[in-house]
């Protein structure tokens, strides 16, 4: 097509439909811009666009800001320079965004009484499954950094650790810290890093966060953990801390 390579052409045509044109409007903006003041009866020619589909995308092109129409007969079409267009394009997008948000909130809205009505969704929503180590420690560190009172921490794995520590120290100084590592791990952190720590007797990896929800890692090997929160797992999870069969204490 005029100036333009076939190669080069698809990739700009691509690119403006992701932008929301037709292909019809954007292999007709590309003719107008090595053929400006056409008429339409050139651009069918030049695109190979049927006449029947040819006025239909002259007027997106128009409604959308990126041609400029001189009335006659026939009428002839300018497109706009690149970055004018464009940035009437994107204006387009903006509202167009703007709307689907607004229209997302009020379906926000009308769905959320159906969601409270329902009762007992806190045991329909027993666990959630978390795949994949660098998921489950992500949401570790966001329970750790999330907790206002009270985190509870439970550590057998090295890597686990590493991960970990500088949130476990940090949790140290700003909430209550109840720590627990294997004693192989006892051997590698330094004292201030432990704060009231225990030896972990049981090989266990858990964080629970102000005693309302629990990560526990139900297989390290194969990168799965439960998040929960449910009380009873939670209560019955954080008392392993001062469970002498489970942790007991240093020294």
């Amino acid at each position: 097509m005029g100036r333009i390579n076939q190669s080069v052409e698809e990739n700009i045509v691509s690119e403006l439909k992701m932008l929301g044109l037709s292909t019809y409007a954007a292999k007709i903006y590309l003719a107008l811009l090595s053929h400006p003041y056409t008429p339409a009866g050139f651009l069918c020619k030049e695109t190979g666009i049927p006449d029947s589909k040819i006025y239909y995308a002259l007027g997106e092109l128009s409604r959308e800001g990126m041609i400029a129409v001189q009335e006659g007969t026939p009428s002839i079409y300018k497109p706009l320079p690149p970055k004018e267009a464009i940035n009437n394009l994107k204006q387009q997008l903006v509202e167009n965004l703007n709307q689907k948000i607004v229209q997302a909130d009020n379906l926000a809205d009308s769905l959320s009484p159906m969601f409270a009505s329902v009762e007992g969704r806190d045991e329909i929503e027993l666990a959630y499954v978390i795949r994949g180590r660098r998921n489950i420690i992500r949401k570790m560190k966001d329970l750790m950094s999330s907790a206002r009172n009270e985190v509870v921490v439970f550590i057998s794995e090295r890597d686990l650790l590493d991960e970990l520590k500088s949130f476990v120290k940090k949790a140290n100084t700003h909430v209550k810290a109840k720590l627990a590592v294997t004693r192989e791990l006892w051997k590698v952190m330094n004292p201030e890093e432990l704060g009231q720590a225990r030896i972990l007797i049981c090989p266990i990896n858990l964080v629970i966060s102000d005693m309302k929800t629990l990560i526990t890692v139900s297989s390290w090997k194969n990168e799965v953990a439960i998040m929960t929160n449910d009380k009873a797992l939670i209560t019955m999870s954080s008392e392993y801390y001062a469970n002498p069969k489970c942790c007991e204490k240093a020294g």
